[in-house]
């Protein structure tokens, strides 16, 4: 799955987040914000996040919308 397949209307695993994280800290690109897709815990994203390789302070932001999901992006 890449960024842009991230379905906005369900929420992703802890799982699936780890190996977006992984598939986007393996690129070259510059870094940038990436859309890591909704979440439905705040567990999740606490495991996305410190999944390797770790966040550092401020890579990784969240909000909480009014249907309970999780969004998140990240810069990396």
């Amino acid at each position: 799955m890449t960024t842009h397949e991230i379905p906005t209307d369900r929420a992703l695993s802890a799982e699936e987040g780890v190996e977006l994280k992984k598939r986007i800290a393996e690129s070259k690109a510059t870094g940038q914000w990436h859309w890591m897709g909704n979440y439905g815990s705040p567990y999740d994203v606490m495991a996305v996040a410190n999944a390797a390789p770790k966040c550092e302070a401020g890579e990784l932001i969240t909000g909480f919308h009014e249907n309970g999901l999780i969004p998140t992006f990240m810069y990396r």
